[in-house]
């Protein structure tokens, strides 16, 4: 009884030998840790194409600003640098030339006066008033022209205005078609020749626009004022005369009472001569009426309203026995 007792008692201490054992070594199972569930990133959109860079317009640079128009320096450059003898021509000189070189010949008179006087053989009648709208009947700014009228006065403002223009071989005939006839020299009468249309040279648009209205606006007797006009003038209105002959031209000469001297080639230079008030009355004179009219024109375009050129200069004061001043 003891035995079994005993038996019972092992067999019951093998089996919770046997039930620790197998609790003890039965591997540990680690719990796993719990997944978070990853955040699924959006579907990539499709991105629009960036827009193309449209490259900027190059900037339009401002012309350069042309400088002004400056009638006073055109006049004063011309005026300043005019050559000995100033671009006038004898008719004798004029006579030879027409032999050989064959200038432009242009008579700046009005039409009656050459039907009723005659006119140069080969001459181009262009009246003075309509010489700057017709420079498409005028040959090369280079080529030879010789511009007359009827006693020098019109010529030589043609003269000036095509010198201001560009054209370098213009000749002015002193005392005109006057002088021509009285040297003796071939008059025709009838129709002068036709004017032939060409294209018109390049010259300063705003030169020509003022040119064009200061010949289109001359008036009659084109400023021009006579020996004993002149005379009466001085005994009344008291006008400021002006003499741009050369110093000598008075010592040898003489020169007109109360005339004050300022040589041509100077006389842009000595403005503050001249009467302050550019409407106050002035007369110019030279020898024989050209540097008259280039006088004439020269301040009729710095603004003088109111300049006269004696007509055949100091030459047809005296033919007139008007008084002389020497000293």
């Amino acid at each position: 009884m003891q035995s079994k007792t005993r038996l019972y008692r092992l067999m019951f201490g093998f089996f919770i030998v046997l039930a620790l054992v197998a609790g003890c070594g039965a591997p540990t199972q680690t719990a796993a840790p719990v997944q978070q569930p990853q955040a699924v990133a959006p579907a990539a959109q499709p991105q629009a194409p960036a827009p193309q860079q449209v490259p900027a317009a190059p900037q339009q640079q401002a012309p350069a600003a042309q400088p002004a128009f400056d009638m006073n320096a055109a006049v004063d450059k011309y005026i300043s640098t005019l050559p000995d003898g100033f671009n006038g021509i004898a008719p004798a000189k004029l006579q030879e030339q027409m032999a050989a070189a064959k200038p432009f010949i242009l008579d700046v008179r009005e039409a009656k006066e050459l039907q009723d006087g005659g006119f140069i053989e080969g001459a181009v009648n262009i009246p003075i008033r309509q010489v700057l709208k017709n420079l498409d009947k005028l040959p090369a700014k280079d080529q030879p022209i010789v511009v007359y009228c009827g006693i020098g006065h019109r010529g030589g403002i043609v003269l000036e205005a095509l010198n201001l223009l560009g054209y370098t071989n213009v000749k002015s005939l002193s005392n005109g078609f006057t002088a021509w006839k009285e040297a003796n020299l071939p008059v025709v009468t009838g129709e002068p020749m036709a004017a032939k249309a060409g294209t018109a040279p390049q010259v300063d648009a705003a030169m020509l626009a003022a040119l064009d209205k200061y010949l289109s606006a001359l008036p009659d007797g084109f400023n021009g004022v006579a020996p004993a006009k002149l005379q009466e003038q001085m005994a009344a209105a008291k006008p400021f005369i002006l003499d741009v002959r050369e110093a000598k031209e008075l010592q040898d000469n003489g020169f007109i009472a109360g005339a004050v001297n300022i040589p041509m080639r100077s006389l842009t230079k000595s403005l503050d001569k001249l009467p302050q008030d550019k409407t106050a009355p002035i007369v110019v004179y030279c020898a024989i009426g050209h540097r008259g009219a280039l006088a004439l024109t020269a301040l009729n375009l710095m603004g003088y309203t109111n300049v006269k050129s004696l007509s055949g200069g100091f030459n047809a004061w005296k033919k007139a026995n008007l008084p002389v001043v020497t000293g």
